[in-house]
């Protein structure tokens, strides 16, 4: 049933996504065009940023509409259809919000192979002699290497995934808490200020967790390691894996009040 239910919300959503998707195709078309005809380093430099600034904001674009899809089918008209359904709560909300998520890392994904390719390209044009030159006064300023750097925006990218997660229940939860009175008087300004706050004592708490439960995943020079102790040492990066742990966790838990709050306190007018 749980598939039946991922499929349609799919096919629903595909409408109003696939309009992202094809503005954000026209625009990388139109930049790989531009780096291919004109052909010029710092011409095809921009072009490809341009890519890269076009997914992000296919991204952002993204993830408003996937909130504006699920209260327009859990509590606009579509409501009354969604919640007669034969179907469990925690099935129903578990299928938005894995439905949303497939599109938001879909485009997400895209978006970190274009910064990737970006980067090479970068690489590319400047050359080996240029790469170990800039490595050289990255040094002297103890900074990471452009080898180093690039490593690190990759798992950075793959960390944030689990923000974008609780980001995506966070609204979730908020859209369904501005049902309820007198929460419901505030309107969107309420929804919000709740949305914020959430989001923001989540992440205060997932920082709290990190700073006690230490896991940190170090990218030096020579390897990648995963550690508990949080020093640093120059020339290295440093990630903590524990709050995107908590993130994820947050995230499934955040799923239980909000399916305990639509069938028993929510009434559609």
């Amino acid at each position: 049933m749980f598939g039946k239910l991922l499929k349609n919300d799919l096919k629903a959503q595909w409408f109003s996504v696939s309009a992202i998707y094809f503005c954000a195709l026209i625009a990388v078309v139109i930049c790989e065009i531009g780096a291919n005809v004109l052909k010029e380093e710092k011409q095809v430099v921009l072009c490809g940023g341009g890519v890269c600034l076009a997914l992000l904001v296919a991204s952002v674009t993204t993830l408003i509409t996937v909130a504006i899809m699920f209260n327009n089918t859990m509590f606009g008209k579509a409501g009354y259809l969604t919640l007669t359904l034969p179907v469990k709560m925690n099935s129903l909300l578990a299928s938005k919000t894995l439905s949303g998520l497939i599109w938001i890392f879909s485009i997400y994904a895209l978006l970190i192979g274009s910064l990737v390719l970006w980067l090479y390209q970068i690489k590319a044009i400047l050359g080996d002699q240029m790469t170990d030159t800039i490595d050289n006064l990255l040094e002297i300023f103890g900074v990471p290497s452009v080898r180093t750097i690039t490593i690190g925006v990759i798992i950075a990218c793959i960390l944030f995934a689990a923000i974008i997660l609780l980001l995506v229940q966070c609204m979730y939860f908020a859209l369904t808490l501005s049902q309820i009175k007198p929460i419901s008087s505030f309107g969107k300004f309420g929804t919000i200020v709740l949305f914020f706050a959430l989001m923001g004592g989540l992440l205060s708490v997932s920082g709290t967790v990190s700073d006690i439960l230490p896991l940190n995943i170090i990218i030096s020079e020579t390897a990648i390691l995963f550690t508990s102790d949080p020093t640093l040492v120059d020339g290295t990066m440093n990630f903590r894996l524990t709050g995107a742990i908590f993130n994820i966790i947050a995230s499934v838990i955040l799923q239980f009040p909000m399916a305990f709050l639509i069938n028993k306190k929510i009434n559609l007018k």
